[in-house]
């Protein structure tokens, strides 16, 4: 198991009430089940309450970058201790 700090940057932090916790998880998709279970209901009833009702995920809504590297990026990221995974809102403009 890997001791990791997840970062919610910017409007995910607002929106969820939440900056950082800390996970001990042994991969990403591990940490993906873990960020769903602890707070996407959070952001299911926020959502909810906005009129919003289909479901969405926190995850799949976000750019994730792996100590500064977007994971999309990385063939097999491994976890290791003291890692930190950013997870920032994807946003779309013009």
């Amino acid at each position: 198991m890997a001791k990791i700090k997840i970062n919610f940057i910017g409007p995910w932090s607002l929106f969820l009430g939440v900056r950082t916790i800390t996970a001990e998880v042994n991969s990403i998709d591990e940490a993906k089940a873990y960020v769903e279970t602890q707070y996407g209901p959070v952001y299911q009833e926020k959502l909810r309450s906005r009129g919003a009702h289909k479901k969405h995920s926190i995850w799949d809504s976000s750019n994730i970058l792996l100590n500064g590297r977007n994971i999309k990026q990385l063939d097999e990221p491994a976890l290791k201790d003291g890692d930190n995974l950013d997870l920032l809102l994807i946003v779309a403009g013009g």
